[in-house]
């Protein structure tokens, strides 16, 4: 009988440790899971108006002027201490129409 009790208990902590794995692994998803494509597609559909695009590089976000492949210049912001849903848009690239909206989203991430 006690065999019995030590193997149910034995099944349950292994159930256990495996649903919790599941659970762990789901949390790990890519990025862009978290981001809905209607709150990216509101920053999509400027981006032909758009005069600087925000981007992660070397960990931390880069300013590039629109068409341009190398920054032009570097923040000081660590994407790393970043929500997971701004390091995704970051990857897909953050518009911004005119330097005011360009200092309007670095407050934004910088805060």
């Amino acid at each position: 009988m006690k065999t019995g009790i030590k193997l149910f208990f034995l099944f349950l902590m292994t159930a256990s440790a495996a649903f919790s794995a599941a659970a762990a692994y789901e949390s790990i998803r890519r990025t862009e899971d978290f981001i809905p494509a209607e709150v990216y597609a509101q920053y999509r559909a400027k981006s032909g108006r758009a005069q600087y695009l925000l981007r992660e590089e070397n960990g931390r976000v880069a300013v590039f002027r629109s068409g341009e492949n190398r920054p032009e210049y570097y923040t000081g912001i660590e994407t790393a201490l970043l929500r997971r849903a701004d390091r995704a848009m970051l990857e897909k690239g953050i518009p911004a129409e005119d330097r005011t909206e360009l200092l309007t989203l670095l407050e934004d991430l910088g805060s």
